[in-house]
């Protein structure tokens, strides 16, 4: 009985974190200032240009190498790289430039400009 009772509660509690405990109470400016969802972003990008998407290995926003630049307007500027490997199955370290933008507040980002080597 107190097994089913604990296991109807967990339930419960893990409903109403979702439905309620994880809202954004962000401000669409602030969003779409967000230069870690825009880092994010850009590796989605990056990864379609890959030979061997499933294989990228991306740095983190703090590591060495790794630039983020708002230039307002929820336009974001990253310069980062990707380690994937290439043709010859080899992993290569590539480096990278994007710039994107987000359509203010929302989950939709357009890429402007990507520059990587072949």
């Amino acid at each position: 009985m107190i097994y089913k009772s604990f296991t109807s509660f967990l339930f419960f509690s893990i409903f109403i974190f979702f439905a309620f405990g994880s809202s954004d109470d962000r401000t669409p400016e602030e969003k779409c200032a967000d230069g870690t969802t825009a880092f994010v972003m850009s590796q989605s990008f990056v990864e379609k240009r890959l030979r061997s998407p499933s294989t990228a290995d991306f740095p983190y926003t703090s590591s060495e190498g790794v630039r983020m630049q708002y230039m307002g307007e929820c336009t974001h500027k990253i310069w980062a790289y990707v380690d994937a490997q290439n043709a010859f199955g080899a992993t290569i370290r590539t480096n990278y430039y994007t710039e994107l933008q987000n359509k203010k507040g929302t989950d939709e980002w357009r890429l402007i400009d990507l520059k990587m080597p072949e």
